[in-house]
C-alpha cells in the first residue's frame, strides 16, 4: 500500500509539473500573440501606450476607427480600445484596466451605438477565454468572474481553464514557439479593418420591428464615467459612427436612445459627432454588413471624423 501511494504521488507530481509547464507555454504564447482577442489586452498590460486619444466602443469601434489615420491626420498618438461583443460596462472595464498600466488620455471618443451601448454584458460564454492569460490579475478577474463563470479551478488549477479551447491551446503553443501570424491578427493599436465582401444578413429582409432595451444601469455607468472623465480634465466626445441606414428603420426607439446621449451631453458639455445620416450610410459598398464598416468605409469615416475633430478644436485639448 505504501509503495502504491508513493508511486501515485510521483505520478501526480509529474502530471502537475507537466500541467504547469504547458499552462506557462500557452499563457506566455497568447500574451505575445497578435490574435484579436488578446492583442489589445497584451498592449494594455505591457504599458507605455500613453495615448493622447483613446476610442471606447464595441466591434463597431475596433474595425471602424483607423488608428493609422487618426495618428497621421491629427498628429497624435491614438489607441483603439474597441471591445468585441461587449456593451458599455465591459468597455469601461477595459478602459479602467488601461489606466492601471498607462497614463491618462487627453481625449476619449465614445462610440454610441443605439442597439448595444446601453446594455449590460450578460453572455458569459462569448470569448470568456480572452481573460485566461491574465488570470493572476485579481483586480480584473474579480470583476469578470461572475459573468464569465471563471471558477476557483480556472484560477488555481494549471491548464484547467484551457480545456475545451483547443484553438487557443494550439495558438498559444504556436506563438510560444515563434509563430507570429494568426487569423484575425495584425491589429494596429487596437484597430483592424474588415476587408470582406458585403453580407446583408437576415434582419433587413424581415418585416418585424425591434424595440431596443435601454438598461438603466448602463445609462448610470455611462453618465458616471462621462462625469468622472470630465472632472479629470479629459475631453469626452460622443460619436455616432455610420451604420447602413436601412437598418435604422428596423428599430422603433432610436430617438429615445439618442435622447439618453443628448441628456448626458448637455449635462457635461460633451460634443456629439453624428454620422448616422452621412452619405456613407446610404452606400453598402462601405460596409461588410449593416452594422460594421469595411476597410473603405473605415478610411472614409475616420478621415471625416478627423476633419470634424479638428473643426471643434481638438488641438487645443492635446
Amino acid at each position: 500500500m505504501k509503495r502504491f501511494l508513493f508511486r501515485f504521488c510521483i505520478w501526480i507530481s509529474i502530471a502537475f509539473v507537466f500541467a504547469v509547464a504547458v499552462d506557462f507555454m500557452i499563457t506566455t504564447g497568447l500574451k505575445k500573440s497578435d490574435i484579436r482577442k488578446y492583442s489589445t489586452w497584451n498592449d494594455i498590460y505591457k504599458g507605455g501606450l500613453d495615448a493622447d486619444l483613446v476610442v471606447i466602443g464595441s466591434s463597431q469601434a475596433w474595425c471602424g476607427y483607423s488608428t493609422y489615420i487618426l495618428d497621421t491626420v491629427l498628429n497624435l498618438n491614438s489607441y483603439n480600445l474597441g471591445f468585441d461583443g461587449h456593451p458599455i460596462d465591459y468597455q469601461i472595464l477595459r478602459y479602467s484596466t488601461y489606466r492601471r498600466f498607462n497614463s491618462k488620455p487627453k481625449v476619449i471618443l465614445i462610440n454610441t451605438v443605439f442597439w448595444s451601448t446601453l446594455g449590460i454584458t450578460a453572455d458569459e460564454q462569448y470569448e470568456r477565454e480572452q481573460f485566461f492569460p491574465y488570470i493572476t490579475d485579481d483586480t480584473l478577474i474579480s470583476l469578470v468572474k461572475d459573468v464569465k463563470k471563471i471558477t476557483w479551478f480556472d484560477r488555481h488549477l494549471p491548464l484547467y481553464r484551457y480545456f475545451g479551447y483547443r484553438e487557443d491551446f494550439e495558438n498559444g503553443i504556436s506563438s510560444f514557439l515563434g509563430e507570429t501570424q494568426f487569423y484575425y491578427g495584425g491589429m494596429h493599436k487596437g484597430f483592424k479593418s474588415k476587408n470582406e465582401s458585403w453580407d446583408q444578413g437576415p434582419i433587413l429582409s424581415k418585416d418585424t420591428l425591434i424595440t431596443q432595451t435601454v438598461k438603466e444601469e448602463a445609462v448610470s455607468i455611462l453618465d458616471s464615467f462621462t462625469k468622472e472623465s470630465c472632472q479629470e480634465g479629459i475631453k469626452v466626445v460622443f460619436v455616432k459612427s455610420p451604420i447602413y441606414y436601412p437598418l435604422t428603420t428596423k428599430f422603433t426607439n432610436v430617438s429615445e436612445i439618442d435622447s439618453v446621449y443628448e441628456s448626458i451631453s448637455q449635462k457635461y458639455g460633451v460634443p456629439i459627432l453624428d454620422y448616422s445620416h452621412s452619405t456613407i450610410t446610404m452606400d453598402s459598398s462601405y460596409f461588410v454588413n449593416p452594422t460594421h464598416l469595411n476597410t473603405k468605409g473605415a478610411e472614409a469615416f475616420t478621415f471625416k471624423l478627423c476633419h470634424d475633430l479638428d473643426s471643434i478644436g481638438i488641438q487645443k485639448w492635446l
